[in-house]
């Protein structure tokens, strides 16, 4: 299973057989049922995860309702990273709307990558752009594109997400109503 993993990493970095060595030491794999939490607001995030399988989504509470910020698969990395990264309190949810197999590591074991992996910075740093280009493409499709579009755009840059989230947290995700969304899928099958 932690093949998956160093498949992604060797994608962006060169690693060495005893750097490979060291990485399967540091993550554990683990399996979470659908609907168990991995963070909750006010609690610290101390791993990583890097999804091989399943479906996780980041949410927080607004007024009582739930709103997703985030849906993740397989190949994805998760955490609440200002939490993670800054050890303060998370202000997100983040929950398994699957079934998952995960690969974690810890903050501590996180670390010493940067000095036992040559390139490891260098992975992670192209992690973060991924990240902040995702949440970055999000922003301006909430902002500039019809409910219609933004499902289309999921459905054809993501169809994985699109086909495997629930309806009430993919309608949250495209920042629309439930019953919208399902009209908009029922206007796309005809």
């Amino acid at each position: 299973m932690k093949t998956i993993l160093f498949d992604t990493i060797k994608e962006e970095i060169i690693v060495s057989d005893k750097e490979v060595e060291i990485l399967t030491s540091v993550f554990q794999i683990i399996t979470k049922k659908k609907n168990e939490y991995l963070v909750k607001e006010g609690s610290l995030s101390p791993n990583l995860y890097f999804i091989i399988k399943g479906y996780i989504r980041c949410f927080y509470i607004d007024d009582g309702n739930e709103i997703t910020t985030q849906i993740y698969s397989a190949k994805d990395f998760l955490t609440s990273f200002e939490s993670f990264l800054n050890n303060q309190y998370s202000k997100e949810y983040i929950q398994c709307t699957s079934d998952c197999t995960l690969l974690s590591i810890s903050k501590s074991d996180y670390d010493k990558l940067y000095k036992e992996v040559s390139n490891w910075a260098a992975f992670c740093k192209s992690v973060y752009e991924k990240y902040i280009v995702k949440i970055s493409e999000r922003a301006n499709s909430l902002q500039n594109l019809s409910a219609s579009d933004r499902y289309l755009r999921l459905l054809n840059t993501q169809p994985n997400i699109a086909l495997n989230t629930a309806v009430k947290h993919l309608a949250s995700y495209l920042g629309i109503k439930q019953q919208s969304l399902s009209r908009i899928r029922k206007d796309i099958i005809k």
